[in-house]
């Protein structure tokens, strides 16, 4: 049995590693009191962030970077050498759309960034000339800004965001590069970027078609406060992922019980055999296990946060055996027991 595909998607939110909250406010010039405090009203329990397994909501981590920004005067909470006062990104994109291609507007992003770190953020390599394709290569200034997890994928992210802004449309992004530290969050990275990613690159940047920087900027000045507001929603939501493991998170998404196939029947469903379908997915850095998951941990945070279903309906919509096995995975996935994550997540 199936139910419709697009009722029940709305209902999946990606829950967000832990790690990138604590890295989101460990490096403010803030009191550990003050620190405790935006996290709790972010709805954060601050001991979570001792521990890299934990994850929390979307709504949760939004919240703490507009805490954060506030609470520290800084748009780029601390990891740039100069304090970024609140207003500036949306005063910088207003004056990329002023501008007449999307490579002059990033040009600019990167100058603004200098002017506050005192070094260019990233480089753009056309060594193939106009015909070849754009490299953009992050290059962090620091040994700490190397080492981040979080300010990689902010920073690339909202490239590709901004750049689709400016030109009206989604740029015809080819590939995603991140240094091999990253494969841990493989799924995450899979998940926003909308793509599997390459792990292994050092520093990290993107490929873009050849062009890409060549577009026109058709954003209007005035709508730039406007996207501004939007643009951590942006880099905290799922593009929809392409090829096989879209396929299998379709057709899990649309089975009664929710996700409950096995992977032999996931993969006669897709025309293929298991061992191709394992295959398939073990090149972007997935499993069937994983994946169903995933999908699971993301449905129950959803339907803890929006619905008031009890444990045992929640354990029986996921195809649990029992409300203690639920509770046990859910532990599992988020580090906390489901009953405390839907209070702190309300």
């Amino acid at each position: 049995m199936t139910e419709n595909p697009t009722v029940l998607r709305r209902w999946i939110t990606p829950t967000i590693p832990v790690r990138f909250a604590r890295e989101l406010t460990d490096r403010l010039p803030l009191a550990p009191e003050i620190l405790r405090r935006i996290h709790q009203r972010a709805g954060i329990d601050p001991r979570l962030l001792e521990a890299d397994g934990p994850r929390i909501a979307p709504l949760a981590y939004r919240r703490l970077q507009r805490l954060a920004v506030g609470a520290a005067g800084d748009e780029f909470l601390g990891h740039l050498a100069r304090p970024v006062p609140p207003g500036m990104t949306a005063e910088l994109l207003r004056l990329m759309a002023h501008l007449p291609s999307t490579g002059h507007a990033i040009d600019a992003a990167g100058r603004m960034i200098r002017v506050f770190d005192g070094a260019l953020p990233w480089r753009i390599d056309q060594a193939d000339g106009p015909a070849g394709p754009v490299r953009l290569q992050l290059t962090p200034r620091t040994a700490a800004q190397g080492d981040a997890l979080l300010m990689p994928h902010l920073i690339l992210l909202g490239l590709i965001h901004v750049i689709g802004w400016l030109a009206g449309e989604a740029p015809p992004l080819r590939r995603v590069m991140l240094p091999e530290r990253f494969a841990a969050l493989a799924a995450e990275s899979t998940f926003l970027f909308g793509r599997p990613v390459e792990h292994g690159a050092t520093p990290g940047g993107l490929e873009f078609a050849p062009g890409s920087f060549a577009l026109p900027v058709t954003a209007r000045p005035d709508r730039a406060g406007a996207f501004t507001r939007r643009l951590v929603e942006l880099m905290t939501a799922p593009t929809a992922p392409a090829g096989t493991e879209a396929a299998l998170r379709h057709l899990l998404a649309a089975t009664r019980p929710f996700a409950g196939l096995s992977e032999t029947v996931a993969a006669r469903a897709l025309g293929m055999s298991r061992a191709t379908l394992a295959r398939r997915l073990a090149s972007s850095g997935m499993s069937f296990r994983g994946i169903r998951d995933e999908l699971r941990r993301d449905l129950a945070c959803s339907l803890l946060r929006r619905t008031e279903l009890s444990l045992a309906d929640i354990a029986d919509r996921l195809d649990f055996s029992e409300p203690s096995a639920f509770q046990r995975a859910f532990r599992q996935w988020t580090g906390q027991p489901p009953a405390r994550w839907r209070r702190l997540n309300r």
